[in-house]
C-alpha cells in the first residue's frame, strides 16, 4: 500500500513538470548587454542594479498599469519598466545606435539579407517591418532602405 501511494504522488509530482505547469514570463526574448541577460517580463530590479547607473532616468504615470512607467539610458539602449503587484518588471527594450546586437547578432545597420539569414523570412510583414513573436513577446525589426534602421523588444498586452 505504501509503495502504491508513494507511486501515486511521484506521478502527480512529474505532471506538472511539462511545458502546460510553466510560467509565460520564462518564454520571451531576452538581449545580452555585457554579460547581463535582460529578458522581457522579469523582474527588474536585479537587471537595473546589474547595469549600473544609468545615463538618464525617467517616470511617467502609467497608462497601462497602476503606478509608474520608468525608462532608463543606458546609451546604447533604453529599457522600460512596468509596475504590477508592487514590483517593476522589464516592458520594452530599444537600441539607440549600432554598439547593441540582438542574440543573433542584429544590430541597427545590419542589411536585409542579414535579418532573413538570423531569422528566416516568415517575420517580413512586407510593409518594412520584420516581427517575430515568441510566448507573450515580440522583437520589431524597423527597416529602410533594405537595412535595419530601428529595433525593439516589447511585452505583448492582451
Amino acid at each position: 500500500m505504501r509503495v502504491l501511494f508513494l507511486a501515486a504522488v511521484l506521478l502527480v509530482s512529474l505532471m506538472g513538470c511539462g511545458d502546460g505547469g510553466s510560467d509565460p514570463r520564462e518564454e520571451a526574448f531576452s538581449f545580452t548587454y555585457s554579460g547581463i541577460r535582460i529578458r522581457l517580463n522579469a523582474e527588474a530590479a536585479p537587471i537595473v542594479n546589474a547595469l549600473g547607473e544609468p545615463e538618464s532616468y525617467t517616470e511617467e504615470p502609467s497608462c497601462a498599469f497602476e503606478g509608474v512607467d520608468k525608462t532608463y539610458c543606458y546609451g546604447s539602449f533604453y529599457l522600460s519598466t512596468y509596475p504590477a503587484g508592487g514590483r517593476d518588471y522589464v516592458y520594452r527594450l530599444w537600441f539607440a545606435d549600432a554598439e547593441a546586437a540582438t542574440e543573433e547578432g542584429i544590430r541597427i545597420g545590419s542589411t536585409k539579407s542579414q535579418v532573413e539569414a538570423a531569422y528566416g523570412e516568415n517575420g517580413f510583414d512586407g510593409v518594412n517591418r520584420y516581427v517575430l513573436t515568441k510566448g507573450q513577446t515580440r522583437l520589431i525589426l524597423l527597416l529602410e532602405e533594405e537595412a535595419v534602421s530601428g529595433i525593439r523588444y516589447e511585452v505583448i498586452l492582451d
